[in-house]
This record gives structure tokens, C-alpha cells and sequence, in this order.
């Protein structure tokens, strides 16, 4: 990606990132707090740095009129 943009691209400093997409708040709590979602972690301690992880949760909202995307 820096050679394409000449050594200027302003790349955030993550090694990954993971997208979960839930219905609502409440589905994405019962996840967290679920036990089976810990097969998920299994080797978290491997290669996690829980002192560095940084999480973003947000909202999106989508107007629908007539059966269509506005």
C-alpha cells in the first residue's frame, strides 16, 4: 500500500480486524456473555495483547420505503 501511495498512506496501526454484525445491543451481549462463544478464543492468549486490542461498536440505521433502500 506505500509504494502505491508514494510512502504517504496514513494506515492505522492494526495487525487485524474482525467485523461481527448482530440484529440489535441485546444479541451482541448474549454473544459476550455466552460460554460457547468462548470456542471462538480458544488460542486468544496466543497472540493477543489485551493491554493494545481496541474495539468499535456502532450503530447502522437504514431507511427503507416501499420495500427499497433510501
Amino acid at each position: 500500500m506505500q509504494d502505491m501511495l508514494k510512502g504517504k498512506a496514513n494506515l492505522l496501526p492494526y495487525d487485524a480486524i474482525c467485523t461481527f454484525v448482530f440484529p440489535d445491543y441485546m444479541a451482541f451481549a448474549r454473544f459476550m456473555y455466552d460460554p460457547a462463544s468462548k470456542a471462538l478464543t480458544g488460542d486468544h492468549d496466543n497472540f493477543m495483547v489485551e493491554e493494545e486490542m481496541k474495539m468499535m461498536v456502532g450503530d447502522e440505521f437504514m431507511v427503507i420505503e416501499g420495500g427499497k433502500l433510501v
